[in-house]
């Protein structure tokens, strides 16, 4: 059952939750997004490809919030990206009385409990999901992956960035590759912000982490590493502060955006409860996308490892005659050699299907989760081609049908493979592009040799 569909009034919401069950957190989430909606505002759909834009974006945005910042991810470190951003996030709490709500994920994340006791004594609201629990398997296997930067429930960051410093181009080891999208739009917006709080006030899922008091000590040792943080981005030309730039300043789309995700309700009886375990709300909408394709479907992605499920799709894609392309990593520049090494074990499934596979060399790793489809429609999201985000990991992605957006982001993707190689039907790089292969490491080799048949190909069985 779609809960927050456009199709379906905020007044009817309303009285569908109250008729469902008067104390359900559907009511609850539908209630707060009422509270502080905005008037109508013409839909856009900016796509920020540049690691460094993106994160002033980012910047940008928290400055200039007035009402609240709503933020969940799948990664967020204490390192220097992440403590610049808490300071701004800090300051918009303290001293513009914003409402900022951080929701991580219990396992991936690293922030220091001091430092997490910080910024809730500093106004920011802190909560995990779902922390691992040893006699509940889920909570070690379903994991946040989604990806949402949300400011006074008007503009809206989603793509496959993390707050960590390996996606904007600060890598003490290696970077990232990536894109982001920032949209606005009543519709879009509406879902996103409902999605996030209907996370956020799940009992079952979210929890405010147990931290101990902090000294003064440390209160005042975390609040000098915060400042000296953005303080570094700024004086080494990465961030510039107040720069008053409007990022919605782009031509409006010529149809609304869309906002895709998971939930976490279930039908009980007569009433809409709320579940620990997800449904299929963005694997399906995703595979719709590619069953209504006309002509092309164009993915970058990180992972590719599609379900039986997701090959059903393509498959019959590939026989209504759609071309389908797709970029993914390399054994170079993989950061999961896990799921290198079972992609490799499927590549020549996919082949013979007649997908045109390449292989993205670097110098970055690519974590790109981008679609076009029949050059008339755009994906940016969280969402990987594979088991894990479609049984497990909570996902998003944004999307629109503006032709002249989709001509933007196809010459990205189509620039991206002059640093890639292309697989032929033999499964091997083909004669026109092997002299950019790019040879992994010993130690990469080895590794991907080794749960390639081992673990990979046992998943593979099971």
């Amino acid at each position: 059952m779609i809960l927050f569909s456009k199709k379906i009034p905020i007044l009817k919401n309303l009285f569908f939750a109250l008729k469902i069950n008067s104390n359900s957190v559907l009511l609850r989430a539908l209630l707060a997004s009422c509270l502080t909606f905005q008037t109508a505002v013409a839909d856009t759909f900016r796509i920020l490809n540049n690691d460094r834009e993106s994160l002033q974006c980012r910047i940008d945005l928290i400055e200039q919030a007035n009402k609240e910042i709503l933020l969940s991810y799948f990664i967020v470190n204490d390192d220097l990206v992440g403590k610049a951003l808490f300071q701004l996030l800090v300051e918009a709490a303290q001293q513009r009385r914003v409402k900022v709500c951080l929701l991580i994920d219990a396992v991936r994340s690293r922030i220091a409990r001091p430092t997490i006791a910080f910024l809730e004594e500093n106004g920011v609201e802190v909560q995990v999901f779902n922390p691992a629990r040893l006699f509940k398997p889920r909570s070690i296997t379903h994991r946040l992956h989604d990806k949402i930067f949300m400011t006074d429930a008007r503009n809206c960051i989603t793509g496959g960035r993390n707050i960590k410093r390996d996606y904007y181009e600060l890598g003490e080891q290696f970077n990232f590759t990536d894109r982001d999208v920032l949209i606005e739009g009543n519709n879009a917006i509406y879902i996103a912000r409902n999605h996030f709080y209907s996370i956020w006030n799940n009992r079952k899922l979210s929890f405010r982490r147990k931290v101990k008091p902090i000294s003064d000590t440390q209160r005042k040792h975390i609040a000098a590493e915060l400042v000296q943080a953005l303080n570094t981005l700024q004086q080494t030309g990465v961030i510039h502060l107040k720069t008053n730039t409007q990022w919605n300043d782009v031509p409006p789309t010529t149809a609304p955006v869309q906002f895709a995700h998971d939930d976490f309700y279930k039908k009980k009886g007569n009433k809409i409860i709320e579940t620990d375990k997800k449904d299929l709300g963005s694997t399906n909408a995703f595979l719709n996308l590619i069953n209504n394709a006309r002509q092309s479907v164009i993915i970058e992605n990180a992972y590719i490892v599609p379900t039986p499920k997701m090959k059903r799709t393509l498959r019959r894609a590939v026989k209504r005659g759609i071309y389908i392309r797709m970029l993914t990593n390399s054994e170079a520049t993989n950061d999961v050699m896990l799921s290198h090494a079972a992609y490799l074990i499927g590549r020549k499934e996919l082949l013979k299907m007649g997908i045109e596979i390449w292989e993205y060399q670097g110098p970055k790793m690519l974590h790109t989760k981008a679609a076009v489809i029949d050059d008339t429609i755009s994906v940016i999201g969280s969402y990987n081609l594979h088991a894990v985000s479609q049984k497990w990991t909570t996902e998003v992605f944004a999307w629109v049908a503006d032709p002249q957006i989709s001509r933007q982001h196809r010459a990205i993707m189509d620039n991206n493979l002059l640093s890639a190689v292309q697989i032929g039907c033999n499964n091997r790089p083909t004669p026109a592009t092997a002299s950019r292969l790019k040879k992994p490491d010993f130690n990469r080799r080895l590794r991907t040799f080794l749960a390639r048949y081992t673990v990979a190909y046992l998943l593979k069985i099971i």
